[in-house]
């Protein structure tokens, strides 16, 4: 049975449109016209929390035929994600499949997008959205470090800016994945912060979780531990800046980009000396 939330238009008139009987007949027949495109989107909304749920899989679109198939029935949630996704303003990736597992992170997302959409241009939402978008597990979350948290010489010198560690896994291998990473962070970290993106090994996170705790005063320092907390402070801020100024972007062999055929393989037209420019008028 449906929720019984719908109220008519007319109903929700002032008394004095209900004084003559007849009159208020016409105007009730004439809203009801309304009515009857208001009704199907609460219908059409109620369905939804059934499609969206974590059942959803076990349900069937009440206006999809039962005898549709099982594409037909991926093509249905698929078109009802989409709408329900323009109404925040977004368009599902390329890069989600539109498959069963694409199917679940969509759902996810529209479970989620009020939340993200919250928190969206603090560190902790950018993170969680980033994850989301790119399917990582917590394990595989990135490393977002604002260089104003470790103030010194160098590029931390500059204000409104970061770095984004993102562990260097297999699903990051190809350029156009890399590619989409940092179209992600042009288009989602907040526009007054530079954010650089970098690509690491993931044993460097190893490092990094220590380095991302800040030291902590105890409630009632000594004299000691004030000259503790100072000296873990500056420690940290110099780990910082070194790991800041030295880390590059870490991209497998594999995954580089080759013209024709790689030098590696025993390629057989010259190279210039694998890179070198010539040195000789004639060559």
């Amino acid at each position: 049975m449906r929720s019984p939330d719908h109220t008519r238009l007319s109903a929700q008139l002032p008394a004095v449109y209900q004084e003559d009987a007849v009159s208020f007949a016409q105007v009730d027949a004439y809203l009801g016209l309304a009515d009857e495109l208001s009704h199907a989107v609460v219908e059409r909304l109620e369905d939804l929390l059934t499609g969206l749920g974590p059942d959803a899989v076990l349900r069937w679109p009440t206006d999809l035929p039962l005898d549709a198939g099982a594409d037909a029935l991926l093509d249905a949630y698929l078109g009802a994600y989409d709408d329900v996704a323009a109404w925040a303003g977004f368009v599902f990736p390329a890069s989600w499949t539109r498959d069963e597992a694409g199917l679940g992170r969509r759902r996810e997302f529209l479970a989620r997008c009020a939340r993200l959409w919250r928190r969206r241009g603090t560190p902790r939402g950018f993170l969680s959205w980033f994850c989301l978008y790119f399917g990582l597990p917590p394990a595989g979350a990135p490393y977002l470090l604002e260089h104003f948290t470790a103030p010194g010489p160098g590029l931390t010198g500059l204000p409104y800016t970061a770095t984004l560690f993102v562990p260097g896994t297999p699903g990051f291998d190809t350029w156009a994945r890399r590619a989409e990473a940092a179209g992600f962070v042009r288009r989602y970290a907040p526009a007054h912060v530079r954010v650089r993106v970098c690509f690491v090994d993931p044993d460097v996170f190893e490092d990094l979780a220590v380095l991302g705790s800040p030291p902590v005063l105890p409630e009632d320092p000594t004299a000691s531990d004030v000259a503790d907390y100072a000296a873990a402070v500056e420690q940290q801020q110099r780990d910082l800046n070194a790991l800041l100024c030295s880390v590059v972007s870490v991209v497998s062999h594999e995954s580089g980009v080759h013209i024709h055929e790689c030098i590696d393989e025993g390629r057989s037209v010259d190279r210039l000396d694998v890179g070198l420019l010539p040195t000789e008028p004639d060559e």
